[in-house]
């Protein structure tokens, strides 16, 4: 259970919340344990950053937020 917990908080985070300075900095200060993460959840990741492209391209009416789905991945 824990380590689905890890999980899930590392890939919320690269995916959703940090921004590109903040991954560099992490890279600084860790670069082996992100990249391990990277490349163990890279299936996920990917499935996300497909889908958050798909929404960003997408013509949504003003105001109208995606709701994104993980798709069972995290």
């Amino acid at each position: 259970m824990e380590n689905n917990l890890d999980k899930r908080n590392f890939i919320n985070w690269y995916c959703w919340y940090a921004t590109s300075e903040e991954i560099k900095k992490a890279e600084q200060t860790n670069k082996a344990a992100i990249n391990r993460l990277v490349n163990e959840h890279s299936y996920e990741v990917e499935k996300i950053n497909t889908a958050k492209r798909y929404y960003d391209n997408s013509s949504l009416p003003e105001g109208v937020l995606p709701e994104f789905h993980s798709f069972g991945c995290v």
